[in-house]
């Protein structure tokens, strides 16, 4: 059983990707909020076999912040229906999965929610890519005529005169 959202026009594929792009919006605003805060704390302690550590992943907060608005701007881009919109979303997606796995150790329930909804609105985006494709008309070559054929026979006949020419 298939539902369609208010956007959709009913068919299969149509309309907006309006889940990917509430995924995107929703999934970058609170990793801007999250990256912020990590913004604020200078360093995490790491106690290894040779000793305790302090380690800055203030520039690596910054960068995560950057990624993270740009994803939700993509997010909100995406509802607009342009054409490089989706492409956009998908490399900006992308980047913050990297960023994302990269701060795994500092704050693993956090990476891996945000990894899952990313990962979750790349999928969406990529069906919702492949059936614009599939929409798409196929492009004229040498197997396909530009032009409509007219019902009936595929060659006009000998030409006149000639003699296979009945009569």
């Amino acid at each position: 059983m298939r539902f369609t959202g208010a956007g959709d026009s009913g068919a299969a594929g149509a309309g907006r990707p309006l889940l990917a792009s509430g995924l995107l919006a929703g999934a970058g605003l609170v990793d801007v909020l999250s990256a912020w805060a990590y913004t604020a704390r200078n360093q995490f302690t790491v106690e290894t076999g040779q000793g305790v550590y302090q380690v800055d992943i203030t520039g690596w907060a910054w960068l995560h912040v950057a990624v993270s608005a740009a994803v939700t701007l993509a997010g909100l881009l995406v509802l607009t229906g342009r054409r490089g919109t989706v492409p956009l979303a998908l490399c900006c997606a992308t980047v913050a999965i990297g960023i994302n796995l990269l701060l795994l150790p500092y704050a693993p329930i956090q990476a891996v929610l945000a990894v899952a909804v990313y990962g979750a609105a790349v999928r969406l985006l990529l069906r919702y890519r492949r059936a614009a494709l599939a929409r798409l008309p196929a492009p004229a070559g040498p197997d396909r005529l530009s032009v409509p054929r007219r019902p009936g026979r595929s060659s006009p006949g000998p030409p006149p005169g000639s003699p296979t020419t009945p009569g």
